[in-house]
């Protein structure tokens, strides 16, 4: 298969194609779903999930430690969040401000509710 039949098979251009197998681009939640649905796989099978704080604050070059360093608590905080996902009655720790200040960010970007 080549990147122009699967674009094809799911209306983009061959040049996303590319990009979604580089990384360079997320895709939209209906690209996602034709494209497992065209393999007979689930969204989970094909994408990895990665959090709103990680893609931040790589967009920043910034390290979970330097992070750490930057708010002034330890990188196993900053681990813990990233991989975290809060209920809407948890309270998120005081230093997501901190976070969302460091990444130029709002706050409700960096908190992702789990609705289940």
């Amino acid at each position: 298969m080549t990147q122009q039949d699967l674009a094809d098979a799911i209306g983009v251009s061959r040049q996303t194609v590319s990009y979604l197998e580089k990384g360079d681009y997320n895709p939209s939640l209906k690209i996602a779903h034709d494209i497992a649905k065209y393999f007979g796989k689930s969204i989970d099978d094909i994408f990895e999930y990665e959090s709103v704080m990680k893609i931040k604050r790589e967009e920043f070059n910034l390290t979970q430690e330097q992070l750490a360093t930057l708010i002034g608590v330890k990188v196993e905080q900053i681990k813990k969040m990233e991989n975290e996902e809060f209920k809407e009655e948890d309270k998120p720790p005081e230093f997501i401000e901190k976070i969302a200040k460091q990444l130029k960010c709002k706050l409700e970007d960096l908190i992702e509710f789990d609705k289940k």
